[in-house]
């Protein structure tokens, strides 16, 4: 499996000897794409195993519930988030942090000059963190 190009990043130095990427940092990019993978999960379409689990009439879903929103709320939350970024910002942390593409390609791909890419996704990144820092209590995840 590829490594991350923010795992990359992280094990970098900046000129004071300080890791490029703090771990705080690494956190919001890989929050990020953990909401953009749940995104793309779609409605069950295969057998439903609650009532065999729950041992038959114990438990039973209620479409009201919430608990089908998965994919739904982590759209609203991707696209929360790559808003409060803006153009720029947004397009460098969706390639690098949810389609993993190493930080060269994005720079060509985006028409940037070598070795600018580093330092617009660690500016991404700080506003990321602040974009999860400023969230509302209701729409923190546990991790």
């Amino acid at each position: 499996m590829a490594e991350s190009p923010l795992a990359a990043l992280a094990r970098r130095k900046d000129r004071d000897g300080q890791a490029f990427l703090d771990d705080d940092l690494v956190r919001a990019g890989e929050r990020l794409r953990e909401d953009f993978e749940l995104a793309q999960m779609g409605p069950r379409v295969a057998q439903n195993w609650d009532r065999f689990l729950t041992g038959g009439g114990r438990g039973s879903f209620s479409p009201d519930s919430g608990v089908g929103n998965g994919p739904t709320d982590a759209r609203n939350r991707v696209a929360r988030a790559l808003v409060d970024l803006g153009p720029g910002l947004s397009d460098v942390a969706l390639r690098c942090c949810c389609y993993l593409e190493g930080l060269e390609l994005a720079e060509k791909r985006m028409g940037w000059s070598a070795r600018s890419g580093k330092i617009v996704l660690r500016i991404a990144l700080q506003r990321l963190k602040r974009h999860y820092e400023d969230a509302s209590e209701s729409s923190r995840m546990i991790g």
